[in-house]
């Protein structure tokens, strides 16, 4: 019994550690680890807007392009120079989380380069 009690005790702190270190990666992930609006992103995991946008404008198609951190607008003075504030088409919006999907968001306009 004794032993068994034993191996319990140290599996337990070994759980314990593992959550701490887990809990620790996610707060630097969120401190330091994420973009902010206009950076570029691979997933958006990576962004703090949590909204990684893999499509640009080109007149007002929207085209496959490398990752930016996005968010949602209202109008184009929300979103800066370079961007503007469109309806994002539906292959747009699958680059987006599953959940809270904007319908409008800032998008990088290739002619404004």
């Amino acid at each position: 019994m004794g032993r068994l009690r034993s191996f319990f005790d140290k599996l337990g702190t070994v759980g314990v550690a593992m959550v701490m270190l887990l809990g620790g990666g996610l707060v630097w992930l969120n401190v330091c680890g994420q973009g902010k609006y206009q950076a570029a992103c691979r997933f958006s995991v990576g962004c703090r807007s949590y909204y990684c946008l893999h499509h640009t404008l080109h007149g007002d198609a929207q085209i496959a392009s490398d990752g930016m951190c996005t968010k949602s607008c209202t109008g184009d003075p929300e979103c800066g120079a370079g961007y503007r504030c469109v309806v994002l088409s539906e292959e747009a919006r699958g680059d987006l989380p599953p959940f809270g999907k904007p319908d409008r968001a800032c998008v990088r306009s290739e002619s404004s380069r």
